[in-house]
């Protein structure tokens, strides 16, 4: 065994229920036992080649934050507060011509902040797939989403060269175009997946290209949609503030009058449909040949971020696809959203999961502050449900068993003896508990001294 530790509280993840006095057998990287009652002849000695003895603390699953951008890490607070999102977006573009050395050590610095708040694995949007090796340093598991627009080809080709360069040399799809380098050295724990950036950004091709390649491969595919009000406007009629934004960036869209429909909608039953499991009756179908393999996988491995505005036919498409849909409700409140539809998103039996979005839209990156945040904003959420949200439905949305090591163990109230886990959760998301240890892939990555 790699590690024994006992705690006095341990949530299971697939049940979701506190047991008392556990002791965990941590084995390459996976929870290898459960040995509930805590009583051992001999305690821990013995049982592990490292024990931990962690006392009055509560392990719970580690927390999986399903959106950041850690590459714009380097602008926290830089940008003046109070722009419309358009105007934000062309900051950002700015920020990111920074020297590079900024941008590594804002990347470094938000990768401890993540590891010193229980968070064992994200899903970073990434352009050049800079921040796995701070990921791979910290003990994160990462799922590096390479984001993709522009000119399909060439955006798909960019793709590639960030593969070969930071993941491998995929010669069994690439053949001789993978190149005759030597292979990068594997990173643990990291992986990537693919990110078109936005309908309004990246058109259908593209979608396609990236999609079918995430889906014929097994990886995760994640997009921005519905993220404002000015975007379902560009997507119905090609008209508004994402017009000028766009035009002044070059692109044409001289021809270009909207495509009529919502970006959801859009997306899932129009550009994403063959690969989808098959549309609602009376709308439309995927394409048959698919849909055996789609109907058994569903729709987790695709992650649609905010989607803070579902309209028309998208509440029907989202619960007959089941995607996963991500809310970041800091970032949320930062640009003055309308209140998410948490409730509508509930019914349609979507895997629903809690991110940070970028520091340059957020004052931090843990998730108990995503979790109040959310609490703020829908007073009556279940506190059980939001932190499956943060924990568990990201494991799923980013394919991952539920026995998986990544634990983060956190320090108790004083008197705390009960099994009531709502309880105990009206607490920490009101006062951020301490973190007495975290476990990522099942090694320590963090520990209070």
């Amino acid at each position: 065994m790699d590690y024994a530790v006992r705690v006095s509280h341990y949530l299971d993840p697939a049940t979701f229920e506190l047991s008392r006095d556990v002791i965990l057998l941590l084995v390459g990287g996976h929870v290898a036992e459960v040995i509930t009652g805590g009583e051992v002849s001999g305690g821990l000695d013995g049982l592990a080649m490292q024990t931990l003895d962690l006392g009055d603390a509560a392990c719970l699953p580690g927390f999986v934050n399903a959106h950041c951008h850690l590459d714009l890490s380097h602008l926290h607070r830089q940008v003046p507060r109070g722009l419309a999102f358009t105007d934000w977006a062309r900051a950002i573009i700015s920020g990111r011509q920074l020297p590079e050395p900024i941008i590594q050590a804002g990347i470094d610095d938000a990768c401890s902040m993540l590891a010193a708040t229980g968070t064992t694995a994200v899903l970073d949007i990434s352009v050049s797939g800079d921040s796995a090796p701070a990921l791979a340093r910290h003990g994160i598991r990462g799922v590096l989403g390479l984001e993709v627009l522009g000119e399909p080809s060439r955006a798909m080709q960019h793709c590639d060269e960030v593969i070969r360069a930071r993941f491998e040399l995929d010669t069994e799809r690439l053949g001789s175009d993978a190149g005759d380098a030597a292979a990068p050295a594997a990173l643990p724990g990291i992986e990537y997946g693919y990110s078109p950036h936005a309908p309004y950004s990246t058109g259908a091709e593209l979608y396609q290209l990236a999609y079918g390649r995430a889906f014929g491969e097994g990886r995760v595919c994640t997009t921005h949609v519905a993220e404002t009000r000015d975007e379902l406007q560009f997507i119905g009629d090609g008209s508004g503030p994402f017009r000028d934004l766009l035009a002044g960036l070059g692109v044409d869209l001289s021809s270009f009058t909207g495509y009529g429909e919502t970006p959801i909608t859009l997306l899932l039953r129009d550009w994403l449909g063959p690969w989808l499991p098959q549309g609602a009756p009376g709308v439309g179908a995927g394409d048959p040949s698919l849909q055996p393999q789609a109907d058994a996988m569903g729709s987790l491995s695709l992650v649609l971020v905010h989607a803070n505005y579902p309209q028309g036919q998208d509440l029907q498409w989202i619960e007959r696809t089941k995607p996963t849909i991500c809310w970041c409700p800091r970032s949320h409140a930062y640009f003055g959203h309308e209140p998410w539809p948490l409730r509508e998103y509930f019914d349609t039996g979507a895997n629903l999961v809690l991110g940070t979005d970028s520091l340059a839209s957020n004052d931090g990156l843990d998730m108990w502050g995503e979790m109040q945040a959310a609490v703020q904003a829908h007073p009556g959420a279940p506190r059980n449900e939001l932190l499956r949200m943060a924990t568990v439905n990201g494991r799923k949305a980013l394919g991952l068993p539920t026995d998986i090591a990544d634990l983060a163990i956190w320090e108790l109230p004083p008197g705390f003896q009960n099994l009531e886990l709502e309880k105990l959760l009206n607490l920490w998301v009101g006062q951020h508990p301490r973190l007495v240890a975290s476990f990522s892939r099942g090694q320590l990555i963090a520990r209070a001294i």
